[in-house]
């Protein structure tokens, strides 16, 4: 079954990367190349491929251009397991972020940038090192497809620390998850960071009344309510509270973000938030 489906979002992760990119680098990314700097008059051993033609014409006698090679990129797409990804009307969370995850992985091997996969909630679950192998996209989907994330719980705190220690280069720096609970960024500020919050309808906009069992993800742990609309009024407060707040942070911390729903095509918000 998750092979199945391993396919079938890399099948349609390809479709929507070239399709999309039509005679241009096949990434999301920005290509790399070079970086014009400055012209120096030619000398000895120069590559004559680097002569500009035109000043050299001007000036009578050959100059070429320097360029700042610009570097590859670090790349790291973090995946925030958490017992609330197991939850969707349309399709499970875990299964959008793991489409996301997919989208973003192919275009830094693409783009020929270091790629970093990290499975984090209040601890490593897993980390495959910087690499530029397709095979790593693979194994990387196939996780994110089969984690069980139940009685798991994100960390936002643990999760900075975590980074701070392991991930020693400037990087780029993509954070999928749901996004619940304290998150606090600010502290990965060498970093340039993007928060994809990966929500589905129904959580913010609940249609439940009279009595429940309801059953927290987190912890398992089973309890009844007797919801009326008072107290679903009273929850879509609060989180839109929590997102408002979240939404400042990102903005005081110049984190770029976007939230995509499970009925919603990732590419398109994924693409708009590189655009933007």
């Amino acid at each position: 079954m998750f092979l199945d489906k391993t396919e079938e979002i890399l099948i349609k992760t390809r479709r929507n990367i070239f399709g999309q990119n039509v005679g241009g680098s096949p990434s999301l990314f920005s290509g790399n190349g070079l970086d014009f700097k400055e012209l120096r008059e030619y000398e000895i051993g120069d590559d004559v491929r680097k002569i500009n033609w035109k000043v050299t014409a001007k000036a009578g006698r050959p100059f070429v251009n320097l360029f700042n090679e610009e570097r590859e990129l670090n790349i790291v797409v973090a995946f925030m397991v958490s017992g609330s990804i197991y939850f969707g009307t349309r399709r499970f969370k875990q299964e959008l972020m793991a489409e996301i995850l997919a989208l973003l992985s192919y275009s830094s091997i693409k783009n020929d940038d270091r790629l970093s996969t990290l499975f984090f909630s209040d601890k490593e679950e897993f980390f495959m090192p910087p690499t530029k192998k397709m095979g790593a996209l693979n194994i990387t989907l196939e996780k994110a497809l089969g984690l069980n994330p139940l009685e798991h719980e994100s960390d936002y705190s643990a999760f900075v620390d975590y980074v701070n220690e392991r991930i020693k280069k400037k990087s780029l720096i993509f954070i999928v998850g749901d996004f619940y609970g304290d998150v606090d960024l600010s502290m990965l500020n060498k970093h340039e960071v993007f928060a994809v919050m990966v929500r589905d309808r129904f959580e913010e906009a609940p249609k439940l009344l009279d009595e429940m069992e309801l059953v927290d993800p987190n912890t398992m742990q089973h309890q009844e309510f007797m919801l009326s609309p008072k107290i679903l009024n009273a929850y879509q407060k609060e989180l839109e509270a929590h997102d408002e707040n979240l939404m400042m942070h990102f903005d005081q911390h110049r984190i770029k973000h976007t939230k995509i729903y499970t009925d919603e095509e990732p590419f398109v918000k994924l693409s708009n938030l590189f655009r933007h």
